[in-house]
């Protein structure tokens, strides 16, 4: 068995692999003051209103993005937590806060009362890791599925 998750932090007997790399991105209501921002410092963020994810739905997700927030010097003031990218999006648009999203997710998060932007540091990267058993055999199909992956996250 194969699985996927955005942390590399697994158990004993199973091996992480990282497979892909998303930068994050901000949702920000249509008319926002970070919107004078092309790429938007971190540290900029520090006292506007989050809007996140779930840590209960999304925990590897949600454990990295508070890795890189942790940085700011300052509390976080999260309003609110959502179960899905739909509801975030609601939120940000309704103008309750900011939110995150990996770029991957662009296409299909275009509302005409939220803007996207990238932020200012390359750091700002969620992984995604395929998790498989340490040592174990897999079967020839898992195989050549892994080997796709692979292939397709090299360019």
């Amino acid at each position: 068995m194969i699985g996927f998750a955005h942390t590399g932090d697994v158990g004993d007997g199973i091996a992480a692999e990282p497979i892909w790399h998303d930068p994050l991105v901000i949702a920000v209501p249509a008319r926002h003051s970070l919107l004078t921002y092309k790429e938007v410092p971190l540290q900029e963020l520090q006292g506007h209103p989050l809007v996140l994810c779930d840590p209960q739905v999304c925990e590897g997700y949600c454990r990295e993005l508070k890795r890189l927030l942790n940085t700011l010097e300052h509390k976080l003031n999260v309003v609110e937590e959502v179960s899905s990218l739909d509801m975030m999006l609601t939120l940000v648009g309704a103008g309750y806060g900011i939110g995150f999203m990996t770029a991957t997710k662009i296409p299909i998060s275009q509302r005409p009362d939220v803007v996207i932007r990238p932020l200012a540091m390359d750091s700002a990267v969620i992984t995604t890791y395929l998790l498989r058993p340490d040592g174990g055999n897999l079967s020839a199909s898992v195989e050549r599925f892994i080997v796709r992956l692979r292939d397709s996250s090299d360019g």
